[in-house]
């Protein structure tokens, strides 16, 4: 079917798109190409595998043509170990040229023929890009050569250590042990422990915060604090940095019980919790002396590779490992391993200019040693799986089963329904509450079956989990096209709209990346719950971005066991005033039943109705929850001068349920600070920038630092109430357990 002129115009957005991404995606396809050989490596055979070459597409020197024409003549084909025979000879890496196929899950296609043959040309454009943007291209391929020499196959190379170590029970002691799958959505035994722990650390610094004597603090009566960080790349890194280092300041980051981040949030907190030794003046100058030379830079990250052989193993063994098991490699893969370069060395430039890593802070699990006795908030990543009618397993059809039209029909609905289930990760587990299935944080990426694990291999690597944590690049179609839509003519948009409307369906199907993949840990999984059974089915489980459905981690938050009090939301996102995070959460809660969640949306959009521009906005917004079925109206807001207005009604004296208490935390410009800086229109805060110098590193996180300043005293009176309401229940509820038990 030809598609109307109009199409043309929206295939001129993904020109755009292109553009902006390349950047980011010339430097994946380098490090695909330099990291990974070509020929399947078994871990256990690697010494007797022939080291691969580079063939390269571009000649640094007049020999080079001859010694590739040598290098061809030399390789005859051989049989491996396996009988196979190997046509090519020696295994090699491919230095430029398209990007490979990659494996993305099995989904509907659409009958759209010029915008997928844009996407599948995307390769080629890349290749193209690759060769105009190496300005010392002779001086690179001499660095490239040097890590080849690294990365061959035989004794003592780089990658040879990197097997080797996987079998090291000193450096990987969880080889040792096996991993089951635990179901329900209990807390697990190590989190509860740490409840406890935190809540005895937390006692003196609350008292201090509220104003009391700490003799008057009964550690049950603390409200469970949590802080949620949005997503929304080095802006929300920062920002989010900027506002919990003013939260420590105050002393309400000593009691807090949990902090949770997407994407850009999760990365900053890894680094407090690594390299930032747990202080957040050195993990903002670490950002300072990082962040100022852009992700994309690949002579920083061969640099890297070169003049740290420690760092290096510690950077690419994730992707090795996977290589080296047979999984499947993404470029979320690769853009891991180049983050993890930027994000996770430590560069002491006072002392001297080498860079070290801790291999302890490769390893998501081992930050329980800042948890285990309650010295930290914990942690919590998010990520989220795309559900598609696809991957649903196939009802088992017998002779004697007959369906009537009503149960096709509903059938039929199913089958256009699709949605992201939320997963979650601890340094204790990785899971779904959705799910109710549940595995050490230590066993992720290990292959199970039936609720146990099959193999023993180390843990998954930091850096290949924070590429995941921020996979933004593999949207669907439909995200492309509305990342691009707000920068056309509104002419355009509305033709353009017309044509679009019938293949959105499709369009919010494809990834045209694929997100990363990881071993199902729920695979033929015995028994599983409802919404685990499609997920049972599925050898491989794919990961993307939590932000591609809410960029606010909210969902883990409303765990049951964890009951949280107040959530203190940092929100860093793009376009913040018109964004629906709210209302996902309505829906959300509304599924899971939760009871305690503020009615927060539906006051929100009506004052985006009533108004004729954007929602007008403060930099603090306190919503209360009550328990009742009437969601129809926000309870609390907060007015142009930040005070606070009390509900129209609240709990009843002898209710037993604590309701949430969200305070919202937008990332709009503050007069008081810079009158002249606006995250939203400042080039240096696009979600897609990874490179911000140092000065723009301070101005950002001052802007989180001022805001929160702005609700701290709402904050303290707040968890004031909270802790008297809560005082008085747990006094009521002694006092009648006392008297049953005199009676």
């Amino acid at each position: 079917m030809r598609v109307p002129n109009s199409m043309d115009l929206f295939l001129a957005t993904l020109d755009y798109v292109e553009s902006r991404w390349s950047d980011v995606v010339v430097l994946l396809s380098l490090v695909s190409a330099i990291v990974l050989p070509t020929k399947k490596t078994s871990c256990e055979d690697s010494k007797t595998v022939k080291a691969p070459i580079l063939d390269m597409k571009s000649s640094p020197s007049p020999t080079s043509k001859v010694d590739s024409n040598k290098d061809k003549h030399n390789s005859k084909g051989t049989k491996d170990d396996s009988g196979e025979q190997d046509s090519e000879g020696p295994s090699k890496i491919n230095l430029l040229g398209p990007l490979p196929p990659l494996p993305i899950p099995k989904i509907p296609t659409i009958t759209m023929d010029d915008i997928m043959a844009k996407v599948q040309g995307l390769g080629e454009k890349i290749s193209e890009e690759i060769k105009g943007r190496v300005p010392t291209l002779a001086d690179y391929f001499t660095a490239v050569d040097v890590i080849r020499t690294e990365l061959q196959l035989g004794d003592g190379s780089l990658y040879q250590t990197i097997i080797s170590n996987m079998k090291d029970t000193s450096k990987n002691p969880e080889i040792q042990l096996d991993a089951t799958v635990r179901q329900g959505n209990d807390l697990c035994a190590q989190e509860v422990a740490y409840q406890s722990a935190r809540r005895k650390k937390m006692k003196k610094a609350f008292a201090k915060f509220i104003g009391v004597h700490e003799s008057d603090i009964n550690e049950n009566d603390i409200p469970i604090v949590a802080i949620a960080g949005s997503g929304g790349g080095y802006r929300a890194m920062i920002s989010s940095l900027g506002y919990m280092t003013a939260a420590k300041k105050a002393g309400l980051f000593d009691c807090t019980m949990y902090m949770a981040g997407v994407s850009g949030s999760c990365w900053m907190i890894a680094q407090y919790m690594t390299l930032g030794q747990r202080s957040f003046a050195k993990t903002l100058d670490h950002f300072k002396r990082s962040l100022s030379t852009p992700v994309a830079h690949y002579p920083s990250f061969i640099d890297t590779m070169l003049t740290n052989p420690g760092a290096a193993q510690l950077i690419l063994e994730g992707i090795v490992q996977k290589y080296c098991k047979g999984r499947v490699i993404t470029l979320v893969d690769a853009f891991g391993t180049v983050l993890g370069s930027r994000l996770l060395i430590h560069r002491d430039l006072d002392d001297h200019d080498e860079e070290w890593v801790d291999p302890l802070d490769f390893k998501m699990s081992q930050q329980s040693r800042w948890t285990n006795y309650g010295d930290q908030p914990l942690p919590i990543y998010t990520v989220v799986s795309h559900v598609l009618p696809s991957t649903k397993p196939p009802i088992p059809v017998t002779d004697n089963v007959i369906l009537d039209d009503n149960v096709g029909k509903e059938a039929e609905e199913e089958d256009e329904f699709n949605y992201y289930q939320w997963f979650e990760m601890t340094p204790y587990e990785f899971g779904s509450e959705e799910t109710s299935a549940w595995v050490p944080t230590w066993a992720f990426g290990r292959r199970f079956v039936e609720g146990k694990s099959v193999e023993r291999i180390p843990e998954t690597n930091l850096a290949i989990l924070m590429g995941t944590f921020g996979s933004a690049f593999t949207a669907t179609l439909s995200d492309y096209y509305n990342e691009v839509r707000p920068l056309l003519h509104s002419s355009l948009v509305e033709s353009m709209d017309s044509y679009i409307e019938e293949y959105l369906e499709g369009m919010s199907r494809i990834h045209p990346l694929s997100p990363s993949c990881f071993p199902n840990p729920i695979y033929k999984l015995p028994d599983p719950e409802p919404e685990a059974e499609m997920f049972s089915h599925q050898k491989n489980i794919y990961l993307n971005d939590a932000g591609m459905d809410n960029n606010l981690p909210l969902y883990p938050l409303l765990r049951p066991g964890r009951n949280v009090d107040v959530i203190l939301a940092f929100d860093s996102s793009a376009d913040i005033e018109t964004v629906p995070w709210f209302e996902k959460t309505d829906e959300y809660v509304k599924r899971r039943g939760v009871e305690r969640w503020p009615p927060v949306s539906t006051t929100r959009a009506k004052q985006i109705e009533e108004q004729e521009g954007p929602r007008e906005m403060t930099h603090v917004e306190v919503f209360h929850g009550v328990v009742s079925n009437d969601r129809d109206a926000d309870l609390v807001n907060s007015d142009k001068s930040g005070a606070h207005k009390k509900p129209d009604s609240a709990l009843g004296p002898g209710s037993d349920v604590h309701p949430i208490t969200l305070i919202y935390y937008p990332l709009i410009p503050n007069d008081d600070y810079s009158a002249d800086f606006n995250p939203a229109t400042e080039i240096f805060c696009s979600t897609f920038n990874f490179e911000i110098k140092e000065d723009q590193v301070e101005l950002l996180a001052g802007l989180g630092e001022k805001n929160f300043s702005n609700g701290l005293e709402d904050v303290r009176r707040i968890l004031k109430e909270t802790w008297l309401r809560k005082k008085k229940l747990r006094l009521e509820r002694e006092k009648q357990e006392k008297r049953a038990r005199k009676n």
